[in-house]
């Protein structure tokens, strides 16, 4: 045969041969995470001279919504989606995403950890190492903060860390001794609290005793008033809400947090609970990129009555549905703020009972269903969509 057409093969050849085994090339982006994991590493007993014995950490353009992939080269190259790494850059917890993703990979690269898809007591991830084969339909989001993240970095170098307190469905702390300071009824209009209008794009009305919002358009509706109230302090937070959807994914519930007076709506720090008809409760803060976690709770009434309940303590949160306790998160909002209200799905009609806002007091008796008819001031703000649906996948 001819040498040409061995010709490219020998490039080819000669090119790989060429490869220094031993190269450490990290882009500047990713430099501080590598040095988080190296301490987080060190503490553990587990030391890298990475810059001897190499690593390669670099932008790609990766395809089918994988935002890391790791290549078992010598040396190990790690692939960071660039499209990514500049979208989450505008998110409250830009730091905690991009850690995570630099972690994940790291743990594939540096501690040869596989795929982990099990799943904790309260429905979060056990692993930062989830990916790959999704187990009943369950997104990769993780909520990687506070408590959390101390839980996942040590479990990410040992596997045998336990299961951590924050994942007991058991409720361990105490949320009695709190007392009613806002309570609306729904029972007429002189109670209602919201207006009651019809503009071009929504209606509120009362009807058997709830509050009944309607909308006219493909959008979604932050519904908020000041309740005087502030988020910072202990409360809890009590609604009914009733949404009857043909697309059982779609979202509605409650919110709470603070809303600047100019603002569009688009980011506001606003924490939320939300639910679906298909089962599925997502909480988070519209400050950042996506919801913290999405999961699956059989205490939910598909097309019923839902009460929803977050009791705030300190900065963490407890989520209730329906009198069961299902999860805890702290939360992100550290404005002093009183807007509380709730969410309407894209052309969604939802059903409001028992609006209640309540704050520790040294009586802790239930408050008495006492009509108000004092008149909030009122808000609504039309979004595009309240919370990406779109996920991302580690590799």
């Amino acid at each position: 045969m001819k040498l040409s057409q061995y010709f490219p093969f020998f490039i080819v050849l000669l090119l790989f041969s060429c490869k220094d085994p031993n190269e450490y090339r990290v882009a500047s982006d990713f430099a501080e995470y590598l040095n988080r994991f190296e301490t987080e590493a060190a503490k553990r007993g587990k030391n890298f001279d990475l810059e001897n014995t190499g690593l390669i950490i670099e932008y790609a353009d990766l395809k089918n919504d994988y935002i890391g992939l790791t290549h078992y080269e010598t040396p190990i190259r790690i692939e960071i989606d660039k499209t990514y790494w500049n979208e989450v850059s505008t998110s409250a917890d830009v730091d905690e995403l991009r850690e995570c993703l630099i972690f994940h990979e790291l743990g594939h690269g540096l501690l040869n950890r596989g795929h982990i898809n099990t799943i904790l007591e309260n429905g979060d991830w056990k692993s930062i190492m989830s990916g790959g084969t999704k187990v009943e339909n369950k997104t990769w989001n993780i909520n990687y903060r506070g408590v959390r993240r101390d839980y996942y970095i040590d479990e990410l170098f040992d596997e045998s860390t336990p299961e951590p307190e924050f994942s007991s469905k058991t409720l361990l702390a105490d949320t009695t001794g709190f007392s009613g300071k806002v309570y609306l009824s729904f029972d007429d209009e002189a109670h209602a609290g919201w207006n009651i209008e019809t503009t071009d794009n929504y209606s509120t009305s009362i009807q058997n005793g709830r509050l009944k919002f309607e909308s006219k358009v493909d959008k979604t509706f932050l519904v908020f008033g000041n309740t005087g109230i502030d988020v910072q302090s202990d409360f809890s937070f009590d609604l009914h809400i009733e949404s009857q959807t043909t697309d059982p994914s779609l979202r509605y519930g409650i919110i709470f947090g603070y809303v600047p007076k100019d603002s569009t709506g688009a980011t506001d720090p606003i924490e939320y609970f939300t639910i679906s008809n298909d089962q599925f409760m997502y909480m988070g803060n519209r400050s950042c990129r996506t919801y913290f976690s999405q999961l699956y709770k059989e205490s939910i009434i598909i097309n019923g009555d839902n009460w929803l309940k977050v009791v705030k303590i300190g900065d963490m949160i407890y989520y209730f549905i329906n009198g069961v306790y299902e999860y805890c998160s702290e939360m992100v909002t550290k404005e002093s703020g009183s807007t509380f209200g709730f969410l309407v799905p894209e052309n969604g009609t939802v059903f409001l009972n028992d609006f209640i806002i309540s704050q520790k007091s040294a009586s802790s008796g239930v408050m008495s269903k006492v009509k108000q008819n004092t008149k909030m001031e009122f808000g609504v703000k039309e979004i595009n969509q309240f919370i990406p649906k779109n996920t991302y996948k580690y590799y």
